[in-house]
């Protein structure tokens, strides 16, 4: 990227971001860009057939692939040149780089993206891959004028108007590369943007095996052994090598996130993250970006997640967990609502900012088969981006940690939440001890009224010391992870209760509870809360922990009347 002249803030005109933009050429042309062009000069040296790269949702995937048919693709006369946009990039200067520019603009490029490919039925999937395949023939519709009149030409038109029957469909993508290669005298560049999402969806919808069979003839059809066919690249999150659909592109090279080479080219690296910084006068941020989306490991090298980076940035360097909610991970919902006890206990293990050696592989098997073996929910998590490896895989397990402050709350609303199996006594009681992990009070005041409406008479529910008594029983089994006391001195006063972690159990917060009780129904249950907790500060009831050299301390005020409760914290 071209800096600008030295200057102070005021002065200079900073490229805007590119936050939510993922076509290439205008990031290039009009955003901040990361330099990522060296992946083309290493996908040449290579002289792969047709390659996979398998990365978490949101690290640069469709960006890389948006590069490479910029790169690649022979433009029409009436078409702007994108060559400028290159040489003023790495892949300009590098070593040899006359033979790699020698490349661009040469080959006429298939580009089809299937990111959002998440119909229901299969009905509605069929024509949804009828459609993108149709468009991108309307695209080269130039390469009919040089396909012969009759079947040929007739069935370029049903595809591009949808009405191809299934086998002329499965056997289009072969058809496109053959129709371009007659058409421009050269070889085909075949991109495909998230190849696995149809079949993931397909796989938890209920139409996995007619998904399976037409990506099965559709996508060997074209890159297996094609003469024809220049280079391909495929892109995911998951890598089913075993699966029906790969198993026929005998030529196929995969690159996951255990693999060196290229590493770098998804997702940001340290020195980039830093330049980007640098250029936005933000270096001051640089120990909050490492906190919450540094970590991941590709290959052995270490990387940022771009998006999450991009939108902290936009955002003005304000923290928090933008990657939530982007992507879906229906297959590893559905693994851990089943999870065997010690799985559950060691997704705890990892919460509790821990590392764990669990099963893994980097070939997940045939996606009917994940449902029976829970073990590849860890491989699951590993490519999707929830935990990282610390570490080769060595006798079919790996050390796993959870990355970094956003993955943390990533992790707790996609796997944690949907845990079903009680890891200790019951499902109640492992929820509730995961709003004290997560120090989330709002579901502590859910689960306590939940549990009035369910297990208390409304007569019972009056006096103060039943509130007490109630919620001293509600938390009396995690005495494993706390020493719990009731009613003692400290400070000026005696604390209602308190929880102070034990020495194995120091990631938990201590927890200071005060409990109140209204009169009347009139009552402000939010006022007599915060008097709660006015009141273990007036009255430093946490001295005895603070004595002993705790800080981390949960303190919250508590108000009942009838089956109603109010938190203050």
């Amino acid at each position: 990227m071209e800096k600008e002249p030295t200057a102070t803030g005021a002065q200079r005109r900073l490229l805007p971001l590119p936050v939510g933009k993922s076509i290439w050429e205008e990031v290039a042309e009009h955003c901040y860009c990361v330099d990522k062009t060296l992946l083309i000069r290493d996908l040449l040296a290579t002289r792969a057939g047709t390659v996979l790269f398998t990365r978490p949702c949101r690290f640069g995937k469709t960006t890389a692939m948006q590069m490479l048919k910029c790169f690649f693709e022979k433009r029409g006369a009436d078409e702007p040149d994108v060559r400028h946009l290159f040489e003023s990039r790495a892949i300009a200067h590098c070593e040899d780089a006359d033979e790699w520019m020698a490349e661009q603009g040469k080959y006429p490029v298939i580009y089809l993206t299937f990111k959002d490919h998440k119909s229901l039925r299969w009905k509605e999937a069929y024509g949804a891959l009828a459609i993108d395949i149709g468009n991108e023939f309307k695209r080269h519709v130039a390469c009919m004028e040089s396909l012969p009149p009759g079947q040929e030409r007739e069935d370029y038109v049903d595809i591009c108007e949808r009405r191809a029957d299934p086998t002329l469909l499965e056997n289009s993508l072969k058809f496109l590369v053959d129709a371009l290669h007659r058409h421009h005298k050269e070889d085909v560049v075949v991109l495909i943007d998230e190849y696995d999402t149809p079949v993931t969806t397909a796989s938890t919808n209920g139409y996995y095996e007619e998904m399976v069979a037409f990506m099965r003839a559709f996508l060997p059809g074209a890159m297996k052994d094609n003469a024809h066919v220049k280079m391909g690249v495929m892109t995911g999150v998951l890598r089913v090598a075993k699966e029906g659909m790969l198993s026929g592109l005998n030529n196929l090279k995969v690159f996951t996130v255990f693999d060196e080479p290229f590493s770098e080219y998804f997702g940001f690296m340290e020195n980039e993250v830093e330049e980007m910084a640098r250029y936005y006068g933000r270096e001051d941020k640089l120990p909050e970006i490492r906190s919450w989306y540094d970590g991941y490991v590709f290959g052995g090298c270490e990387m940022y997640n771009p998006w999450s980076v991009l939108y902290y940035f936009d955002a003005g360097c304000v923290a928090k967990p933008y990657w939530l909610d982007t992507s879906s991970n229906d297959i590893i919902a559905e693994l851990v609502e089943t999870l065997p006890f010690d799985m559950a206990k060691t997704l705890e293990l990892l919460m509790k900012d821990k590392s764990a050696i669990v099963p893994m592989t980097s070939e997940l098997g045939p996606y009917q088969y994940i449902r029976d073996t829970p073990q590849t929910l860890y491989a699951l998590l590993v490519s999707a981006g929830y935990l990282k490896p610390k570490g080769d895989i060595v006798n079919e397990r790996c050390a796993v940690e959870i990355p970094n402050r956003e993955v943390r709350h990533v992790f707790l609303k996609d796997i944690l939440y949907k845990l079903r199996r009680a890891s200790r006594s019951s499902e109640a009681e492992n929820e509730l001890e995961n709003t004290f992990l997560t120090r989330d009070i709002d579901a502590f005041r859910t689960y306590i009224e939940e549990f009035l409406l369910e297990s208390a008479s409304y007569f019972d529910a009056s006096a103060e010391g039943f509130y007490h008594g109630l919620v001293l029983g509600m938390i009396s089994f995690m005495r494993d992870v706390y020493v719990i006391t009731s009613n003692r001195e400290s400070g000026y006063g005696r604390f209602d209760i308190m929880l102070k972690p034990r020495a194995e159990h120091l990631d938990f917060p201590a927890v200071v509870i005060e409990v109140k009780a209204a009169k009347t129904e009139a009552d402000d249950l939010d006022a007599l809360a915060a008097e709660a907790r006015r009141q273990i500060d007036e009255k430093n009831y946490a001295a005895l922990l603070v004595a002993e050299g705790i800080t981390d301390i949960m303190k919250f005020g508590i108000a009942f009347f009838a089956k109603r409760a109010a938190i203050a914290k």
